[in-house]
């Protein structure tokens, strides 16, 4: 079988370009609320699907903020609640030196598909300023749909006229990998930076 000849790659965001987890908010909010555990929290976001609300900008943080502050009787600021669910993030330092050093003066062209909200975003952006470096995105929240939905995959392939059999999309949810597939994407699922960079050598046969 003929490899293909890969010119773009899409990136997905969140334990892909950058490491996040949710319990840094949860724990946080527990924190500083005391009589409040933070497994009920991540019970309650997780049984409302809370994060798909805010990524299909179905809710927008000020109205999660209001939303958990009537259901749990919170006594802090929103200020605090935003930074909260804003630094929930750290930086996958392999995979940033790899779009810095071997990416980003290549001939690969480079896009973004997420789940994710305009707090997040521009949280990240600000603190890790080589997820900048991808500048062709397609965002859930601005879409209003999220993946694995066929809607955000459709999006990106017409947005940007993208050939499918020349483009490699990289996520760390099995799911979302198994949706690409269906539109005729190359996939790598990233569960670990070593197995990424070695079927990403495989299929593009970059030096």
């Amino acid at each position: 079988m003929t490899s293909p000849n890969i010119k773009n790659i899409i990136f997905d965001l969140g334990n892909t370009l950058i490491y996040f987890n949710y319990c840094y908010f949860y724990d946080g909010v527990a924190r500083l609320e005391k009589r409040i555990n933070a497994n009920k929290l991540r019970k309650y976001f997780i049984d409302n699907e809370l994060d798909i609300k805010i990524g299909c900008n179905r809710q927008d943080i000020k109205q999660l903020f209001k939303t958990m502050k009537k259901r749990f009787n919170l006594k802090i600021s929103y200020a605090d609640f935003h930074f909260l669910y804003c630094d929930i993030f750290w930086e996958n330092t392999p995979m940033k030196n790899f779009i810095e050093n071997k990416l980003l003066d290549s001939k690969y062209k480079l896009f973004m598909l997420s789940n994710v909200d305009s707090s997040h975003i521009n949280f990240i952006d600000h603190n890790f300023p080589y997820v900048k470096h991808i500048k062709k995105r397609v965002l859930s929240y601005k879409v209003r749909t999220v993946k694995p939905s066929k809607k955000i995959y459709k999006h990106i392939l017409e947005k940007h006229r993208l050939n499918p059999h020349e483009t490699v999309f990289i996520d760390d949810v099995k799911k979302n990998i198994l949706a690409a597939k269906t539109h005729g994407l190359n996939t790598i699922h990233y569960t670990s930076h070593k197995r990424f960079l070695r079927e990403f050598y495989k299929l593009t046969k970059l030096n």
